[in-house]
This record gives structure tokens, C-alpha cells and sequence, in this order.
């Protein structure tokens, strides 16, 4: 089972193809560089690897909420890359992406909130409530002020100069890597049956908690 895993969700773009359980590509792009540069540095390391695209069986998606401009450049390339190497796409939503994440690291299984930026100068943020790994809210927006009124640790994924409240504190997760956390959501998923239709997959946008 080969699966080419994708994150450009944050400023953070991340990409790595796994064969049979090995990584093969483990590729974060230099700070310069955005998702537009995406399938040129694909393309690059898939070449000097002796890879060929024909041979992904999956595509492994981390499809938001996030980055607004680099979820839509992330999902057209993963749909892309479906179309032409008949992969089938796996979905993965960013904040299950960084509780998964948060307790691989921590070996910790308390309740948690992974909370992406929706708008720093308002302070709003996505996010979600768990326990270990398992979500247990609905996914939410709301201000800051109002979810740190929960009882649990705060994360999120991402370098920022928003300034936090010393308490709680916030952790921060963005200085390791989310491919190995997404290679293994993307697996239980593809064991579960949960496949994607890629012609009517769309990142998730803020539009999924309030409707168009």
C-alpha cells in the first residue's frame, strides 16, 4: 500500500510518500516557498527518487480547517494527482490531525483543544474538544475567550506572533512534523472503509459549520 500524504493546511507545507509502511519522502518546503510550489517539489522528489505515480494507491489529505488559499491549492493537487494515477483520496480533518499528533507525542490520553486560526485579529478559532484521540464536541468556532473556559489542554500547530494568555497556556506543536500523525489517520481510515470521493471533495471551510 502506497500512500502520498499532503498538509497545506498551515504555513508549514509538508508532503511525504510511504511504500509498504516506509517512509520513502519525508519533505517540509523552505519558508519561502508555498503551496503553489507543491507539484514542482512532488514532481522533484518523485524523479530523483525513481518513483512513479502510477504506483500511488492513496492520496492522504489533511483538509482543513486552515489556510484558506493553501487548502484549495492542497486539494486541487490531491485530486489531481486521483485523476491521473487512479489513487483513491483520503480526508482527513487538521484538528483530528494535531489530537492524533498531540498524543503520539505525549503518550497522554486527557481531554484536549487543537484550535486553528480562523481570524487572528478577531481571535476566533476552529476547534474541537477530545479525549486521547477520540473527538468528543462537535467542531466549533468561536473566540478565545470562550474556549479556554473548557477544562483541558490547549494546542495548537502552527508558528505564530499571536499573543496568548500566559494561563492557560497554549502549546505548541509546529517544530515536528505531521506526516508520520497523518500517515497513521490516513491508514485507520483506508482499514475503515472511509474513502472520498474526490469529484466532490472541497476543503473544509468555515461554510461546513454554518451552512452556504
Amino acid at each position: 500500500m502506497n500512500i502520498l500524504l499532503l498538509d497545506t493546511s498551515s504555513k508549514k507545507i509538508e508532503f511525504a510518500y510511504n511504500q509498504k509502511g516506509d517512509f520513502s519522502i519525508l519533505k517540509t518546503l523552505e519558508e519561502d516557498k508555498n503551496a503553489d510550489d507543491l507539484v514542482y517539489e512532488i514532481k522533484k522528489e518523485f524523479d530523483g527518487h525513481g518513483l512513479n505515480f502510477q504506483e500511488i494507491d492513496y492520496v492522504g489529505l489533511s483538509n482543513g480547517p486552515g489556510s484558506f488559499t493553501g487548502l484549495r491549492i492542497g486539494s486541487a493537487v490531491a485530486k489531481g494527482i486521483c485523476i491521473g494515477s487512479s489513487a483513491k483520496l483520503i480526508e482527513v480533518s487538521s484538528l483530528d490531525l494535531i489530537a492524533v499528533k498531540y498524543s503520539e507525542i505525549t503518550k497522554k490520553n486527557g481531554i484536549v483543544t487543537p484550535m486553528i486560526f480562523s481570524n487572528s485579529r478577531t481571535g476566533e478559532f476552529y476547534f474541537a474538544e477530545y479525549k486521547g484521540i477520540g473527538r468528543i464536541s462537535d467542531y466549533k468556532i468561536a473566540v478565545l475567550d470562550e474556549i479556554v473556559k473548557t477544562n483541558s489542554d490547549f494546542i495548537i500547530n502552527e508558528k505564530t506572533d499571536y499573543s496568548f494568555p500566559e494561563n492557560p497556556g497554549v502549546i505548541n506543536l509546529s517544530d515536528t512534523s505531521n506526516m508520520q500523525s497523518l500517515y497513521n489517520i490516513s491508514k485507520m481510515l483506508i482499514e475503515e472503509g472511509k474513502i472520498s470521493d474526490y469529484g466532490r471533495s472541497e476543503p473544509f471551510y468555515m461554510k461546513r459549520f454554518y451552512g452556504d
